[in-house]
């Protein structure tokens, strides 16, 4: 079970969830694919913006290689039997009731802030400047809202005869795996849960995280001229785990192992050839990026 939020066009860790949906496809696996369009709805954004930015997330999907044969995708608002779901298990929805374990808070996160999240936590802070999102809202859309996210995680274990379901997410939401074990152990659900979490790429400019949000990142709505400059000014070579370059080929590719094993290598390197690798990953990314603004 995996999915991507909605807060406007796809940036480049959302391009890398779809992706991963994809090889998980490839390798076998059922892959229920979420488009959370419900949530920035009850968060206040219009619910026609919402719909018809869902409707390109599908679309774009689609066209990068999910096979709604092998899988599901679907939005939140589209799937009424979870939407059933959820309110057979909201009588069990009580997180402050429920018990924490040793290692993470109720909330699933780590007790103690690190610097990275605290540095994380800051830059939003500091790029706050308000939203789209000015609609109405209301403390009963927001507990909704929390209540269908655990029914997307619980609903094929309680209503599909699944025995396991595995949570695909960034790592930065790594505090819904613990959490959804939680709603599962209060209410009369059976199956295990585990958590495949995908790790967070630095930003440009030295920022702790790549994202549009705060002007680190890549977002598909770009000019192509904007995001080959992006890369090609990122003069990120010498050590790729620092390189936010590197980290998103990783992240948001169809490279193959031994491709990223060589370009690891170029990336460590830092000379001409690494400058060349940039460059087409640039054009990949260019590409994606017509893929997206042609679902308009």
């Amino acid at each position: 079970c995996m999915g991507v939020g909605m807060t406007g066009p796809p940036h480049l860790g959302t391009v890398g969830q779809v992706l991963t949906g994809v090889e998980l496809q490839a390798a076998g696996l059922d892959v229920q694919f979420v488009i959370a369009d419900l949530e920035p709805y009850h968060g206040g954004a219009d619910l026609e913006r919402v719909r018809r930015l869902a409707e390109r997330y599908r679309e774009f999907a689609l066209d990068v290689g999910f096979d709604p044969k092998r899988g599901v995708l679907r939005t939140q608002e589209a799937a009424r039997e979870v939407m059933h779901t959820a309110e057979l298990l909201a009588p069990y929805y009580a997180p402050e009731r429920w018990d924490d374990d040793d290692e993470e808070d109720s909330d699933g996160d780590d007790g103690e802030e690190t610097a990275w999240s605290r540095a994380v936590r800051e830059l939003y802070e500091d790029a706050a400047d308000g939203s789209d999102s000015d609609g109405p809202t209301s403390e009963a859309a927001s507990t909704h809202s929390a209540l269908l996210h655990g029914a997307d995680f619980l609903h094929p274990l309680y209503a599909q005869g699944y025995e396991q379901v595995v949570v695909t997410l960034g790592v930065d939401e790594h505090g819904l795996t613990p959490w959804s074990r939680r709603f599962r152990d209060a209410a009369p659900v059976e199956g295990a849960i585990a958590g495949l979490h995908t790790r967070m790429v630095s930003g440009f400019g030295n920022t702790p995280k790549m994202s549009k949000s705060v002007g680190a990142g890549v977002s598909l709505d770009t000019k192509p001229e904007v995001i080959r400059d992006r890369f090609a000014s990122a003069g990120d070579g010498g050590d790729p785990s620092a390189s936010p370059t590197f980290q998103a080929m990783c992240l948001a590719s169809r490279y193959e192992s031994g491709e990223l094993d060589r370009l690891e290598r170029l990336c460590a390197e830092g000379g001409g050839a690494w400058v060349d690798a940039r460059r087409a990953y640039a054009d990949y990314v260019v590409e994606l990026a017509e893929r997206w603004q042609s679902t308009k």
